[in-house]
């Protein structure tokens, strides 16, 4: 019987921990980086992720009079271009993020909170041939050395589009194009992508770039039940990517993490169970590792002073809680927002 795991007790060390980001008493106004009193547009979409996937937005909003969702969703569409539609901070966005990635996780907070950009992305005109498409994947997302912060511009394009729904495709066959694409680019040796010009010179390369660049494609994929290129090959390749901590990079749990259990487990299922004991046994191995952080307030504080860093690590847990739920005691069931609006 496997250990269980009690998330009650995080709840009120979450609470705790996105009031130490908040800038005032004005709705949804929180910075990205605790201790540094500037607004952003990550901190209000961190916390509505935070707090969707932990079932704990209704009675955040309760627990404070001068909140309301409404100013949430204000203060995020405050942040979009009319003469564009990208979302951006200012020259520069937190983390030096892609205008993409940005507008991908302002678009899915939006659609969290039940509401939608101001304006149309005009990029869309860029996408409604095939061929654009294709030159635009080709050339735009890097594929080399950047691969892993490159794909949040070709992943964050298809999850602006894909959340926003058919009315706002760039083509009605945006995705048929976009797909096809990436179909035929897909190694079929790892189930990852491996086009870049650093894949020419290391032609046997498999890192985390590899893992991390690839999942937001695949969120697309998932997301439109689109079958995955080698789903074998990507449990393969995350499987052997795990250290022997249990995470897939650092001694703290964030993005990455997410990406190798997502492929984990969404890969199992399309596979109808391919390696799913050994894909348990890596799940437990992490939450064995990372649980017991989780809910130590100190070393909360301490590793996650930036908003953005958390969020990845509980749609981890939400995602392994959709998959084995049996693990886990909570009052409330965790949500995993990547089935609702395919970006975090």
């Amino acid at each position: 019987m496997s250990k269980k795991y009690n998330l009650n007790d995080f709840i009120p060390i979450l609470h705790e921990w996105i009031e130490s980001f908040r800038i005032n008493q004005q709705p949804g106004n929180f910075s990205v980086v605790r201790g540094k009193p500037k607004p952003s547009l990550y901190g209000p979409c961190d916390m509505v992720f935070n707090l969707k996937i932990t079932d704990q937005f209704e009675r955040y909003m309760e627990n404070h009079s001068y909140e309301d969702k409404e100013g949430w969703i204000r203060r995020i569409q405050s942040y979009q271009r009319p003469q564009s539609g990208w979302f951006k901070e200012g020259l520069f966005n937190y983390g030096f993020h892609f205008k993409e990635h940005s507008s991908a996780f302002a678009v899915a907070a939006l659609d969290l909170l039940g509401a939608k950009p101001l304006y149309p992305f005009k990029v869309a005109e860029k996408l409604n041939t095939q061929q654009k498409v294709e030159r635009w994947l080709k050339r735009k997302p890097e594929w080399g050395l950047l691969y892993w912060s490159g794909s949040h511009r070709g992943g964050g394009i298809g999850a602006i589009f894909a959340t926003l729904g058919p009315d706002y495709y760039p083509h009605e066959n945006f995705f048929k194009w976009y797909f096809e694409w990436l179909d035929k680019k897909a190694d079929p040796e790892v189930g990852f992508w491996r086009m870049g010009w650093i894949h020419r010179f290391q032609k046997d390369r498999l890192t985390k770039h590899e893992l991390g660049g690839a999942v937001h494609y695949y969120w697309i994929y998932e997301y439109f039940d689109h079958p995955f290129p080698y789903p074998e090959r990507a449990i393969d390749s995350t499987l052997i990517l795990q250290n022997e901590k249990g995470t897939w990079h650092k001694d703290f749990s964030y993005c990455i993490d997410l990406d190798a259990i997502f492929f984990l487990t969404r890969c199992c299922k399309q596979t109808q169970g391919y390696r799913k004991e050994d894909i348990r046994q890596s799940l437990l191995k992490y939450l064995g590792y990372v649980m017991e952080k989780l809910q130590d307030k100190e070393f909360l504080f301490e590793t996650y002073t930036s908003a953005h860093k958390l969020t990845g690590y509980l749609c981890a847990i939400a995602e392994i809680y959709k998959f084995m739920p049996e693990v886990f005691e909570t009052d409330k069931p965790w949500v995993q927002t990547l089935d609702r609006a395919p970006w975090i």
